[in-house]
């Protein structure tokens, strides 16, 4: 794919057309927040935060970097007073949604000089409904275990028709969630997550518990992988494959 160029403070770089303008910003080492945000997946545009201006000719606009494909001649300004005038508001409007969210909501908010916020907020609420869960659940496990329901201030995060059994305890939903709001809790043989308990498989070798069994089904029916593929832990599996390098090279 042919490339472009573009400029960002009037520094010249080259992308590929159509690449996520955030996603370029970033590996040139510019700093842009983003809530909302994965490389992995398709961007949303949900939290707003990384917001730009985009200037091209003489037309001029304000608008989220993760979603706006890179352009022939376009000038990309960053922390610009209308942008950090923006960003402060639509941090104000994700403390309201979500104040009872940890970090980095709240570092962000401290970084751009918000120290109150003018809406009302929802009672110890930690979603901002930024639907990173929501896409890795659907786009990296394939399992469709999340989605959103209702509109404006009544759409809320939850398991199709509010009902479990689709979730594969995996996991990925709570380690994407950038303010916590999804609990996972452990012991030695159950992973509790979405209102569901899931028993978690042992390693052939050690005993150690590894990933939940549904999971390992879920898996294992949607891939090539061999179920005798997660028979051990990684620490096991990766022992093992030492040892068989090691048989290999005659040591």
């Amino acid at each position: 794919m042919a490339g472009v160029k573009y400029t960002v403070m009037g520094q010249e770089h080259e992308a590929e057309r159509g690449a996520s303008l955030l996603g370029e910003l970033r590996k040139h080492g510019y700093v842009v927040p983003s809530l909302c945000y994965h490389e992995s997946l398709t961007a949303y545009g949900a939290c707003r935060l990384c917001l730009v201006e985009v200037r091209k000719g003489k037309r001029e606009r304000l608008t989220t970097s993760c979603n706006y494909p890179v352009q022939e001649g376009i000038d990309v300004l960053l922390d610009t007073p209308k942008v950090a005038r923006n960003r402060r508001m639509v941090l104000e409007l994700l403390l309201a949604q979500a104040p009872g969210a940890s970090q980095p909501l709240q570092a962000l908010a401290r970084r751009y000089g918000v120290k109150s916020v003018r809406f009302p907020a929802k009672d110890d609420e930690a979603c901002i409904l930024c639907g990173l869960c929501v896409r890795v659940c659907s786009e990296g496990i394939r399992a469709h275990a999340l989605t959103f329901s209702g509109r404006g201030d009544r759409k809320k995060l939850g398991t199709p028709y509010s009902e479990p059994g689709v979730c594969v305890g995996c996991g990925s939903c709570a380690h994407v969630c950038p303010t916590d709001a999804i609990s996972v809790e452990h012991d030695d043989r159950t992973r509790r997550m979405w209102g569901q308990s899931f028993e978690l498989a042992r390693c052939a070798t050690c005993g150690a518990s590894t990933m939940p069994v549904a999971q390992i089904d879920h898996v294992v029916s949607s891939t090539r992988l061999s179920r005798s593929y997660f028979e051990l832990c990684d620490e096991c599996r990766r022992h093992q494959s030492v040892e068989r390098f090691n048989t290999v090279m005659g040591r």
